[in-house]
């Protein structure tokens, strides 16, 4: 199925016949627009969401999506003689009806949003927008087909209409999550966490936005900033635009605001806010300082940002340090013992033979290691080093991805040949998992101290000796082990 989707998207997108009638649409909706003059720019602020944050086509989408999908439930139900009462039509027809409304309100959305895309995603766009049409053609002529009396004729209008609008809906899919349509296109990197010099003062002209480089050594990118002086201050924003991605530094200021050149959006200069869309996002922030002469920036934090700065972690160091227990070893040092205990599992199994009975037996022990591991980490050594590392979220991540292969695995037999190659790669997955915590976090985690490691070293340790010494907690995991086995 993906095969024929691909080739039709490539189709579309490749079809320059397309390029005529996508530009003669766009312009028809221009000739809307223009007359209206300065009113026209609310107006489309309002269509595009930038009130909302947020796009607005799809949120409107979903109202015709959601009651166009019921009424062709109910009329299938209906077709099929299966009928919950006298209302059910009347519900089909209020569904098909409110739907309709409401893709008459996306459809202009839309259209604000399909003037400001071009190239081979205005093509997609034209089909899109001819697809979803159609389907409000077919819905409003089933609606009449039924005042009519006709309600045979009026099912097989709206059935028809759902098609075009779940063909219509995939292309929107494929220009918003594959093209990135509509998505947040600034560089959001947390880069420069610490005040870093830029430029002379003496090389800024008022109005006259500049570009600078910061370097973000994770992402190993070099990240643009747009410097505007504008009435004796220096500001700083994102030079990507959150809307398509256009230079920024190449734009004009006016009233206040930084105004990109691709499309027009416009960003306050004072905190990086919409003054006026297509953009539904704000533009990453700069804090700028002059020291001797030399403007400094570092990047203000989007709310709920992971990045760490300088100053939250030596607070987190300047807390008050526990007295670890007697002979505490440290929490690293506990859990590098633990990765090496599992790697030794995965080698025996391997080594084992396919069809040896206690081949069984040891990957059932080594899921219970897996499954101790994860929920030690999840519970006490993550929240603790959190405050000082980043790497928290990416290894919640791959223990989602380490239990679904682990599943994956149980339900085959040691015999399969499938379980060797399922096995090799549950494997590297861990081994790649442990091994980056051996390298970040856990020298990450040696800032909070060597006393609360130690006492957190104590913790995992008396964690690990509960869960093997528990009946509860074995046979908890046993049970699970056995339902993924399928036993």
């Amino acid at each position: 199925m993906s095969r024929i989707t691909e080739d039709w998207t490539a189709a579309i997108e490749a079809d320059a016949r397309l390029d005529r009638p996508a530009y003669d649409v766009s312009h028809a909706a221009s000739l809307v627009l223009h007359p209206m003059g300065r009113a026209a720019k609310p107006l489309q602020n309002a269509l595009h969401g930038t009130w909302l944050g947020h796009p607005l086509h799809p949120v409107l989408a979903t109202i015709p999506v959601g009651a166009w999908t019921l009424a062709f439930a109910i009329d299938s139900a209906e077709t099929l003689g299966v009928e919950a009462g006298p209302a059910t039509p009347r519900a089909a027809d209020i569904a098909l009806a409110a739907g309709t409304i409401g893709a008459v309100a996306a459809a202009a959305a839309g259209m604000a949003d399909y003037r400001q895309v071009h190239g081979r995603d205005r093509r997609t766009g034209l089909v899109h927008a001819a697809m979803n049409t159609t389907a409000l053609a077919l819905a409003a002529g089933s609606l009449l087909l039924r005042r009519q009396g006709r309600r045979g004729a009026g099912r097989a209008a709206s059935a028809a209409g759902w098609a075009a609008m779940m063909g219509g809906a995939y292309l929107g899919g494929h220009l918003v999550y594959r093209r990135g349509v509509g998505v947040d296109q600034a560089d959001r990197s947390p880069e420069p966490r610490g005040f870093q010099p830029v430029m002379p003062l003496e090389t800024l002209e008022e109005d006259r936005p500049r570009r600078v480089e910061v370097w973000d050594e994770a992402a190993r990118a070099s990240i643009g900033v747009a410097l505007v002086l504008h009435r004796g201050r220096v500001h700083a924003l994102g030079a990507r635009c959150s809307h398509m991605g256009g230079p920024l530094d190449e734009g004009w200021v006016q009233d206040g605001g930084l105004v990109c050149p691709w499309h027009g959006s416009r960003f306050c200069l004072e905190h990086g806010g919409i003054m006026d869309g297509p953009s539904t996002a704000p533009q990453p922030r700069y804090e700028t300082r002059i020291v001797q002469g030399v403007v400094e920036l570092r990047r203000v934090p989007d709310p709920g940002d992971e990045a760490l700065r300088p100053e939250e972690i030596a607070k987190e160091q300047q807390r008050p340090q526990p007295v670890p227990p007697p002979g505490a070893r440290p929490a690293d040092e506990v859990l590098f013992e633990h990765h090496e205990l599992m790697r030794r599992l995965f080698e025996r199994i391997a080594d084992m033979s396919p069809t040896d009975p206690e081949r069984r037996d040891l990957m059932r022990v080594l899921a219970g290691e897996l499954q101790i591991h994860e929920h030690v980490e999840d519970e006490i050594f993550y929240p603790e080093v959190r405050p000082v590392s980043e790497d928290v979220p990416a290894a919640h991540a791959e223990h989602q991805q380490l239990a679904d292969m682990l599943a994956v695995v149980l339900r085959l037999s040691p015999s399969d040949p499938e379980f060797e190659a399922q096995l090799r790669s549950l494997h590297e997955a861990v081994d790649h998992h442990a091994t980056a915590e051996e390298r970040s976090m856990f020298v990450d985690a040696r800032r909070l101290g060597d006393a609360r490691l130690r006492e957190m070293g104590a913790r995992i340790e008396a964690m690990l000796d509960e869960e093997r010494a528990s009946l509860a907690r074995r046979s908890w995991r046993d049970l699970k082990i056995r339902l993924l086995e399928g036993v």
